[in-house]
């Protein structure tokens, strides 16, 4: 498989980096520096298997990815630790023109270790303000839940997501592998999200089919993350694109975990000509070696796609964000003051 510009970074003074952002699919604990998970592992006498922790972002699997997921999930320990990830996120997404970002968190991957909810949840309250206030990248959390564990443990999730701040927690969603899994047990967890006002997404249509995508659709889902194989079912696709039901896409992500062949091989370009209401993400900044700046950069190369057709992207994910109509109507003005792109 080939990241088709692998090699591109984004020059600091770029139109495409400096254009402001918004951003749909990246997970916080996919945006942790190196160095940062070197210095927590030496700090909590953590074991992570390699000298280098540049090391760890490197794989050709989903699986592999998943892995190496972990081992970085395993140095976050203290509520500082969380509050370090989300400011740093923060502070790294703003070189990359990020205004607004709905940032997934994965509770599963800790909880499993012993840490208590309440020690990342106020570790990631903190960094987001924090962030918010020194960069101005306004970040809202979605809680991912681990769909290999199924509905049970979802469930108890969302019961804790009762509780948190509506103000700052949006959304649920779900992430991990999908192959083998029944998306249709967590129709109950997507009409409870809904019951208690929390918008709902799902990771489905990457490594599975996009009978992944029908069974989260029938189930009412309000955003589609990856979606990646939606075409291949075109009655499918067909309701997506008359619902305009947003697609969260991840192109590099994609190519660099073998979902698809090559960037150029990527059905973004396809969906979208389609008519879907698709963004582009970069899903975990850190993890792939690369920011939104940067796919933005790689997709207008790999497509051909002007400046007006990136703007017209970015947009898209302004109308795809949860925010209501009037926050995105001062976040469009905002965008079109030629002062933000500086």
């Amino acid at each position: 498989m080939t990241l088709d510009s692998a090699s591109l970074t984004a020059a600091s003074d770029s139109p495409l980096r400096l254009m402001p952002k918004v951003e749909l699919h990246c997970h916080v604990e996919g945006s942790a520096r190196a160095q940062t998970v070197a210095e927590l592992a030496a700090h909590h006498q953590i074991e992570i298997g390699v000298d280098d922790p540049a090391d760890l972002y490197h794989y050709e699997s989903l699986a592999e990815f998943l892995a190496a997921f972990g081992t970085v999930c395993s140095v976050l320990q203290t509520p500082q630790d969380f509050h370090r990830l989300a400011y740093e996120a923060a502070e790294d997404g703003a070189y990359a023109g990020i205004k607004y970002r709905e940032m997934f968190f994965s509770p599963g991957f800790h909880l499993e270790r012993g840490i208590p909810f309440d020690v990342m949840w106020q570790g990631l309250v903190a960094g987001v303000a924090e962030g918010e206030a020194d960069f101005g990248t306004r970040t809202r959390l979605i809680l991912d839940v681990d769909k290999p564990k199924l509905l049970g443990p979802a469930m108890a999730l969302l019961e804790i997501a009762r509780g948190l701040d509506r103000d700052l927690l949006i959304g649920i969603g779900g992430d991990s592998t999908e192959r083998g899994i029944d998306h249709r047990v967590f129709a109950p967890l997507m009409a409870e999200a809904h019951n208690i006002g929390l918008k709902t997404c799902f990771h489905v249509g990457e490594d599975g089919p996009a009978e992944n995508i029908r069974h989260m659709v029938d189930a009412g889902i309000d955003r589609i993350d990856h979606g990646t194989r939606l075409l291949e079912d075109p009655e499918l696709a067909r309701q997506v694109i008359d619902e305009q039901i947003p697609l969260t896409s991840c192109p590099s992500s994609n190519a660099a975990l073998g979902i698809v062949d090559s960037l150029a091989d990527h059905p973004f370009a396809a969906q979208r000509e389609a008519g879907a209401l698709i963004t582009l993400n970069s899903d975990d900044p850190t993890f792939f070696q690369f920011d939104l700046a940067d796919e933005y950069e790689r997709i207008a190369a790999t497509f051909d796609f002007d400046h007006d057709t990136m703007v017209a992207i970015n947009d898209a994910a302004i109308t795809a964000s949860w925010l209501d109509d009037s926050d995105k109507a001062v976040l469009r003005a905002e965008f079109s003051n030629p002062d933000l792109a500086r």
